[in-house]
Formats: structure tokens, C-alpha cells, sequence
């Protein structure tokens, strides 16, 4: 019998042991995937600024524009077919069927969220949006002529010595 007790202690001890080690276990995986959602929560959080520094940005950009420049540009966007929209440098037609697929915009800063329009193609953009209402004279100058009506009307002045 004191053999049967002492088989029933070892057991006792050893299913013991195997619960309190699956214990330690399902805790260590519970601490593993709450450091898991911590990090994901860490990544996105630093992914976060990354994003709203671009959106700052681009709003920044977006407001050396006039406001004609926006309104002419957000209705080239909004209704320009994808011809208009390829005649912009840099946009061909995956990016103009991209931007059409956007539609509407309420905004110029929106074109920074469209997939394929980064820093460099949302700069030509708003290059773009600031040659649409520049005066076709001012863009192309007669060779070292004055553009401006004014300069050729203007008379010489009288030195004093006259």
C-alpha cells in the first residue's frame, strides 16, 4: 500500500506540474499576443504622423494655390476625361484612371491619398494648377520684349540737364 501511495503522489505531483506548465504557458502566449497588439498599435501609431506630416504638407502646398487655380483644378479633376488628364506631366494613364476613379474631390490636398501620386507627382499638379491661369503672354515672352502693355507706352524721361 505504500507503494500504491507513493504512485498516487508522483502522479498527483506530475498532474500538477503539467497544469500549472500549461498554465505558464497559455499566460506566456497571452503576454506574446498582448506585446504583439502593443507593437501593432506602436507601428500604426508611428505610421500615423508620417501620414498627417504628409497631409500638413500637401495642405501647406495646396494653399499657395489661388483660389481660382483650385477651383479651374478641381474641375479639370472632377470632370476632365482621361485625355485632359494624360496632358498633365507626369500622369499617364494608369494614374489618370486612378484620379478618375477618385472622383469627386472636394479638394486638392485629396490627391495625396489617391495610390501612385506621390510627393513629386502631387508637385507637378500643382504646377499644373498654377499654369492654368497663367496669361498665354507672360508664358511665352518676345524675345527680350516686354510683355507687359504698359513698357511700350511709357515715354522717356527728361534728364535735368535739358
Amino acid at each position: 500500500m505504500n507503494t500504491l501511495s507513493s504512485i498516487h503522489y508522483i502522479a498527483a505531483v506530475a498532474i500538477t506540474a503539467i497544469v500549472l506548465g500549461g498554465f505558464t504557458l497559455n499566460s506566456n502566449a497571452a503576454t506574446k499576443k498582448t506585446n504583439s497588439r502593443v507593437a501593432t498599435k506602436e507601428q500604426a501609431t508611428k505610421r500615423a504622423p508620417s501620414e498627417s506630416a504628409r497631409q500638413i504638407a500637401a495642405k501647406q502646398a495646396a494653399n499657395k494655390l489661388t483660389t481660382t487655380q483650385k477651383t479651374k483644378m478641381l474641375t479639370l479633376l472632377n470632370e476632365g476625361d482621361a485625355g485632359e488628364l494624360e496632358a498633365i506631366r507626369g500622369i499617364g494613364k494608369s494614374r489618370a484612371t486612378a484620379l478618375t476613379k477618385a472622383r469627386p474631390f472636394k479638394s486638392v490636398e485629396q490627391l495625396v491619398n489617391i495610390k501612385g501620386v506621390g510627393d513629386a507627382i502631387y508637385s507637378g499638379l500643382l504646377a499644373h494648377a498654377k499654369s492654368l491661369t497663367m496669361r498665354r503672354s507672360a508664358k511665352t515672352s518676345n524675345s527680350g520684349k516686354s510683355s507687359s502693355p504698359s513698357a511700350a507706352k511709357m515715354k522717356p524721361s527728361r534728364s535735368s540737364s535739358d
